[in-house]
């Protein structure tokens, strides 16, 4: 392992490499901590500025923005009490009360702090647990890959949205516009309809620009006028006391890991892992009717779970190809776009790329926090003050020129145009995006897996209930939608209160 670790930090340790991740922090700094503006619409715009750089370099830099992201969401979570993205919502309990107390700078700190904390224990988990998952997801064929595709599909399908079937018939209509354009196998042209556009299928990148940012764009005029409210004192000390931070270890630890597990599961995401870890520490606390007038300990739980959640979500990205949440579907499809088969071949075949991400993602939590602790905090009252008026049409501008630069087509415009209208008409209905983006990234590989296992089994399906692993995937799965279908029906007794995120776009995560 630390043979690979060397590997990857020979790509990383470059004084260019280092400067784009640094930037890449910042900007996903920015875009968490405005809000409406998520780390997976900084994934999405910038996905097409890495074309340029090579596989890891790029890659890496994705990992820069999405801790960026994730830890930016904490600033207007504390100095306005609104959330930056859906994870920060339980920052606001305890953050904004200590700021109106006169301690934003404290409440700031700490956060800060906390949000390193998780981050470093869940990347140093990937670094431990990936490796393992790999060796046995390597021993996976055609069967497996297939029967991975569904179970991933009715995970992500059944966690995201308020409706079990609206999740299905969402990663149902992506697997049938993933089988737009060429076939896998033989090459023919199907389902274009005699559109052009068609041709050469969907592109991924295309479509999710048009479902995700530009669907998001029109979502957020409803309130484009609305100005943020500041606490008005001033910044007091953010000084970190070593007798404040031991007193959090076990808080941090006990979040650390609910983050990393809740991470682990594709679906889950940072909302639902801070909520939890609010809650056990609310339970662990000798004075829990503290809670929501500005203690620590809230503030500690809330941002080291939901940052600990980025290392948790890139597992099953890495090993298995099922993103644990919106913005590692993005990564997934970022792999995709660079030419690298994402899934149980990784490790094998890329080794130097994913230790590459490793490295750089240790690197852009380093940077987050001293970011943070410099610069960004006073700069974050500028940044949030800017009007909607001015940054939807600069993102409407980069949406349009990322697309076309991506195949130089006016077509995919036209593409994306179609997707928009997609998206909202979907978002506005009630169904989920995930797992429309998820079922047009894993279409491609579940059909061929599909098609080459039924050549080899001469038509034969008992291989699929019969291999140890395809009959354990097919388990999992039925365990899956029955364990939904259950907590959806004590949600509406009323015996489960789940969170609701903020963003429309954004059912589970960043």
């Amino acid at each position: 392992m630390f043979g690979n670790l060397m590997l990857g930090a020979e790509i990383i340790f470059q004084g260019p490499v280092l400067l784009l991740l640094l930037l890449g922090t910042f900007l996903g700094l920015i875009f968490g901590a405005i809000p409406g503006l998520t780390a997976t619409l900084a994934l999405i715009l910038l996905l097409p500025v890495t074309f340029g750089m090579e596989p890891a370099v790029g890659m890496a830099v994705l990992g820069a923005l999405y801790i960026g992201g994730v830890s930016g969401g904490k600033i207007p979570a504390i100095l306005l009490n609104m959330p930056g993205t859906p994870s920060s919502i339980a920052t606001t309990f305890d953050g904004y009360p200590l700021c109106q107390q006169g301690y934003p700078g404290k409440a700031l700190t700490y956060a800060i702090a906390s949000s390193f904390t998780g981050g470093l224990i869940s990347l140093m988990a990937l670094i431990i647990l990936a490796p393992f998952l790999s060796i046995v997801t390597l021993r996976f064929q055609s069967y497996e890959y297939f029967l991975l595709g569904v179970f991933g599909l009715t995970v992500v399908s059944s966690t995201t949205g308020k409706s079990v079937i609206y999740g299905l018939i969402s990663a149902t209509l992506g697997l049938m516009i993933a089988t737009i354009g060429g076939d896998p196998l033989s090459g023919v042209t199907r389902f274009s309809f005699g559109f052009r556009a068609l041709r050469g299928g969907v592109e991924l990148l295309v479509a999710m620009i048009g479902l995700f940012v530009m669907t998001e764009v029109f979502a957020q005029t409803a309130d484009v006028d609305k100005k943020y409210s500041f606490f008005s004192a001033k910044l007091d000390s953010m000084k970190l006391e070593v007798k404040v931070l031991l007193g959090q270890t076990k808080n941090a630890i006990r979040s650390s890991l609910i983050g990393l597990g809740l991470g682990m599961l594709p679906g889950a995401g940072g909302t639902i892992a801070s909520f939890i870890a609010y809650d056990q520490a609310k339970k662990a606390s000798k004075h829990p009717e503290k809670f929501g007038t500005g203690v620590l300990d809230g503030i500690v739980a809330a941002e080291t779970s939901n940052n600990a959640v980025s290392g948790g979500a890139y597992i099953p990205t890495i090993t298995l190809g099922i993103p644990g949440n919106t913005v590692t579907a993005v990564i997934l499809a970022g792999l995709i776009t660079h030419g690298i088969s994402p899934g149980p071949s990784l490790f094998r075949n890329e080794v130097q790329l994913v230790y590459a991400i490793f490295i750089g993602l240790f690197v852009s939590n380093i940077f987050m926090f001293i970011l943070q602790h410099t610069v960004m905090i006073r700069f974050f009252k500028w940044a949030l003050r800017i009007p909607k008026t001015i940054l939807l049409p600069l993102i409407v501008l980069m949406s349009i020129a990322g697309t076309y630069n991506i195949r130089y087509s006016v077509n995919d415009l036209w593409v994306m145009v179609v997707f928009t209208g997609l998206g909202y008409l979907l978002l506005n209905t009630g169904f989920p995006l995930t797992p429309m983006i998820l079922g047009l990234i894993l279409g491609p590989i579940m059909e061929r897996s599909l098609r080459t296992a039924m050549m080899a089994s001469g038509g034969n399906v008992m291989p699929f209930l019969t291999r140890p692993f395809s009959l354990g995937l097919v388990l999992l799965t039925v365990v899956s939608l029955a364990l939904t279908v259950l907590f959806k029906r004590l949600e509406q007794k009323g015996k489960l209160v789940p969170p609701v995120p903020l963003s429309g776009t954004e059912e589970s995560e960043v």
